[in-house]
């Protein structure tokens, strides 16, 4: 057979598929393009039209403005003036009602504002429910996984708010150092069994614990806290072993050891220091007068004593802040108010409107005492005490001296440094140019008059005489240097900032009152 000749493939039957996927890339990137430059095209236009349309505004020239400050001439008002002033702001608080926002809290702010804390003790113990555990127990502590809190009442005793107190309030390194050596003479002449002086050692022992407080020392501290775990040992031992019937004790004695109680508990909450506190509270409330008042042995006749109500009263608000659950401690709180205001308060004496057992009338440790117990319930602003303040200021500021020979001798009491005490927290807490008066004269006096006694555990140490002429009794020391330690302390012991939790004093009823009791409304 004759073989049959191949036909040749010609160009059209020929497959290129190179070919055939770069012209499909390149109709891709052709209708890709189209869109961008469509785009492209349209943003060109509109910058175009805005260049060529807009017109901005002419920017308006501002004038230039020459001020002159000139010194306006203030006259001042007189005595008569100001005291016509006062009458008439006095008239309007009685009549006007004041009515306190109240303040809404979320579940979590009201727990945080329980306790306003400041700053953190670095090493102090968690408090505990067991009732048992006893102070050693508490020194062995290192850590904690709650560390004890300070509320607002004491946020200037750490070692921070000291500090900052001190220097913003008018201290000085030199108050401070006062104090230290103060502290560590008390700590080179404690007993063994936690008590302080030869006699009196109860009531003495308070007041040298409220001042190791004061500075923010407790029983985790490490220079002081077994100085103060004795001592606190001393008063829970002491108080455990009273009577509960109010006649056999001694006022003095029983308010300052609960006013040292009640700061303790409030600084550690330990449960044996909250068991003695309430005891000694519920004492203090059972020999409360009618009135408001308290006399020597709690006696329930019409005599009543503001220099034995000072302490009471210090006590109970101390108690109060620390979470004291007492029976009747806020009404004891309000008589003690209606007290102050409108049994020993006389407001026709002019220099002393304060009286010791009668309205007005007493010495210058009560115009103190009257007017500091009303600042710590709240009543600051209330005429009595300004009127009080405004006395010191003007009538004793300048008769303050040490070294006074000629100074009679009170009935009150032999230690001018009582009154002292009380009028430079009553100077601290009404502020500005009361305090600074005060402050400048009261702290370089005291401080002049320390006597160093060497050194103790390698510091310092010193102490405070009692001031002449009066006569010693054994217990001078102990006594005039705790009461200067706490007076030097006044920067940082109660920040001025702090305000009760709650409004104690008493209000009257009036018409507006009983129209919203008609309507049912509460405020």
């Amino acid at each position: 057979m004759e073989e049959q000749p191949q036909e040749k493939p010609t160009k059209q039957q020929t497959f290129d598929p190179e070919a055939i996927l770069a012209d499909y890339q390149h109709h891709k990137m052709v209708e890709n393009m189209i869109g961008p430059l469509i785009s492209l095209a349209i943003h060109i236009l509109l910058i175009l039209s805005i260049l060529i349309f807009y017109k901005p505004k002419p920017q308006i020239q501002q004038a230039s403005i020459e001020m002159e400050m000139k010194e306006m001439k203030v006259k001042e008002l007189d005595e008569k003036e100001l005291e016509k002033m006062e009458e008439l702001e006095e008239i309007a608080e009685e009549v006007v009602p004041t009515i306190e926002r109240p303040t809404v809290l979320s579940d979590s702010d009201a727990a945080s504002d329980v306790v306003s804390s400041i700053d953190d003790f670095s090493d102090e113990m968690a408090a505990t429910d067991d009732n048992s555990m006893d102070f050693s127990d508490i020194l062995d502590i290192r850590e904690s996984d709650t560390p004890l809190k300070i509320s607002g009442l004491y946020g200037g005793r750490t070692d921070a708010g000291r500090k900052k107190a001190t220097h913003r309030f008018g201290g000085s390194a030199r108050t401070e150092l006062a104090v230290l050596k103060a502290l560590y003479w008390l700590k080179k002449t404690q007993h063994p069994n936690g008590s302080w002086a030869p006699s009196y050692q109860q009531a003495m022992t308070g007041l040298a614990l409220l001042a190791y407080l004061a500075h923010g020392e407790t029983p985790a501290s490490k220079e002081f806290g077994t100085t103060v775990q004795k001592a606190m040992q001393f008063l829970i031992d002491y108080m455990e072993q009273a009577s509960t019937d109010p006649h056999e004790h001694n006022p003095y004695t029983t308010g300052i050891v609960t006013y040292a109680l009640s700061e303790a508990y409030g600084l550690t909450k330990l449960p044996k220091l909250k068991t003695a506190m309430e005891k000694a509270l519920k004492i203090i409330i059972d020999g409360q007068q009618k009135s408001g008042g308290y006399d020597y042995h709690y006696k329930q006749d019409a005599r009543w004593d503001l220099s034995v109500a000072g302490w009471q009263i210090q006590a109970m608000k101390a108690g109060f802040v620390s979470g004291a659950n007492v029976p009747q401690l806020d009404k004891a709180i309000e008589r003690s108010v209606h007290f102050l205001k409108l049994v020993c308060y006389n407001k026709n004496n002019t220099q002393y409107p304060f009286g010791y057992s009668k309205p007005g009338g007493g010495s210058w440790g009560m115009q103190g005492a009257g007017a500091l117990c009303l600042q710590l319930l709240g009543e600051g602003h209330c005429r009595a005490v300004r009127h009080a303040t405004k006395s010191i200021e003007k009538n004793h500021l300048e008769h303050v001296v040490w070294n006074d020979k000629d100074r009679k001798i009170s009935v009150l009491s032999k230690n001018p440094i009582y009154a002292w005490y009380y009028e430079t927290q009553v100077m601290f807490h009404t502020g500005q140019s009361s305090w600074r008066k005060w402050n400048k004269m009261f702290s370089n006096m005291v401080l002049k008059t320390q006597v160093d006694d060497g050194s103790y555990d390698g510091h310092l140490c010193g102490y405070w005489p009692c001031p002449p002429p009066s006569e010693p009794t054994g217990v001078e020391k102990w006594y005039t240097t705790s009461l200067c330690a706490l007076s030097l302390q006044v920067y940082y012991r109660y920040l001025p900032s702090y305000k009760m939790p709650k409004k104690m004093a008493e209000t009257k009823p009036n018409e507006l009152n009983k129209l919203d009791a008609e309507l049912g409304l509460e405020l």
